[in-house]
């Protein structure tokens, strides 16, 4: 039941259940088909409108804002220096698009490559994850300093979550917008990308909407 109000609820993401970790997460990692791979870099955020007008000035303003396409940068191209090396093609556009949820917009990124070997697509999410969204960039220093300052223990959190078959295809996320469960007790986790022009009051707004997705869900 609680898959199913996230599926209908946000048909755009990938609902995922493992072992008490439950979530909707608008982010591909990677999904790999033959030697074809694809990517869905997200970065930059802001809330759904409350009607059509307010909607099309947020996405507007989302496109327009410095701090939000830097954000989106700092992602994409993580994950086009990656990728690159394992690709034989692969097209990253120049300008993000806009992805709309339930709940919230997104500037997105889509990525295709062309693999040049074979590789499975776990030998591909090792070479993405962490990304620059749950992880920071440059990678080391950033998770050194996220170790130091975030002030908790992330468990699954942020972690690769997705399938693998014998031909080595499959299709990854990562668990954001999650709840870790256990028994009558659920533990919600959401969180925003960092960078220096970021006003903490709007950071913890757009957490708080994030966490909408999960306690909807548990709420019925």
């Amino acid at each position: 039941m609680l898959l199913r109000r996230l599926a209908d609820r946000y048909p755009g993401c990938y609902t995922f259940a493992h072992a008490g970790l439950v979530g909707a997460t608008p982010e591909l990692l990677i999904r790999r088909t033959g030697g074809r791979i694809g990517s869905l870099v997200l970065a930059g955020t802001t809330a759904r409108g409350t009607d059509d007008a307010d909607d099309r000035d947020r996405a507007a303003r989302l496109f327009a804002s410095a701090k939000d396409r830097q954000e989106h940068a700092y992602a994409a191209e993580m994950v086009r220096d990656a990728l690159a090396p394992l690709c034989a093609e692969l097209e990253v556009p120049a300008e993000p698009e806009l992805l709309r949820l339930a709940n919230l917009m997104h500037l997105a990124s889509p990525v295709r490559g062309r693999l040049l070997e074979e590789r499975s697509v776990l030998d591909v999410v090792a070479a993405l994850h962490p990304t620059p969204a749950v992880g920071g960039t440059p990678t080391d220093v950033a998770m050194d300093l996220i170790r130091e300052l975030e002030g908790m223990d992330r468990g699954r959190y942020a972690g690769p979550v997705g399938w693998i078959d014998a031909r080595g295809d499959g299709e990854w996320g990562i668990a954001l917008r999650c709840a870790e469960l256990d028994g009558t007790r659920a533990r919600l986790f959401a969180g925003c990308g960092i960078v220096a022009d970021s006003d903490p009051a709007a950071e913890l707004v757009e957490a708080q909407t994030k966490f909408r997705a999960m306690r909807h869900a548990l709420e019925g």
